[in-house]
């Protein structure tokens, strides 16, 4: 009988020590899943590519006019003083060739486009650097994508939303012809 009850009491405790492991905690359960499909990507990338457009035509106001601001659950356009200093900073750095490198997808709020811009064409033996990259962080909200910028001044009210969430990333290379 002590046999039985001892064997009961183990098998109870494993019971126990099984379902509590199984418990997911709240972090866990509010997890949420994030799917983008190839029509993400279209989407993402006519809007990067109208911008890169307009960059290759120094139609810098039709440019930033394409840029917005998420603010908490909102997005709104950037204003004007932000546009301002966006085309200044975009005028500065005129490219000869725009191309996009790299989507990344994390989240309807944590996505990343970089694009290369190619400042000056240069010999093969030229230890001049002669790009940089410009960053631009796609929101998708009400089903609708939008072009934001990833920066420090646009991203400062929102940096809680952007973490990766433990989520896997999809990157997709850009293969433009």
């Amino acid at each position: 009988m002590k046999k039985f009850s001892l064997f009961l009491t183990i098998l109870m405790m494993l019971s126990v020590l099984v379902s509590c492991s199984e418990k997911k905690s709240p972090k866990q359960q509010q997890k949420k899943e994030y799917t983008f499909s190839h029509q993400d990507s279209v989407d993402v990338l006519n809007l990067v590519n109208q911008f890169k457009t307009y960059l290759e035509e120094n139609n810098l106001r039709s440019a930033v006019e394409m840029l917005n601001i998420l603010k908490g659950d909102s997005i709104f356009p950037m204003e004007p003083v932000q546009q301002r200093r966006q085309a200044m900073a975009l005028s500065m750095v005129k490219g000869v060739k725009y191309e996009v490198n790299y989507l990344m997808f994390h989240s309807d709020r944590n996505n990343e486009v970089k694009m290369d811009i190619t400042l000056f064409e240069k010999e093969e033996n030229d230890p001049r650097p002669n790009k940089i990259s410009f960053y631009f962080r796609p929101v998708r909200f009400e089903g609708q994508w939008y072009l934001t910028v990833k920066d420090n001044i646009t991203d400062i009210n929102n940096e809680n939303n952007f973490q990766h969430e433990g989520m896997e990333s999809e990157t997709e290379e850009v293969d433009e012809e």
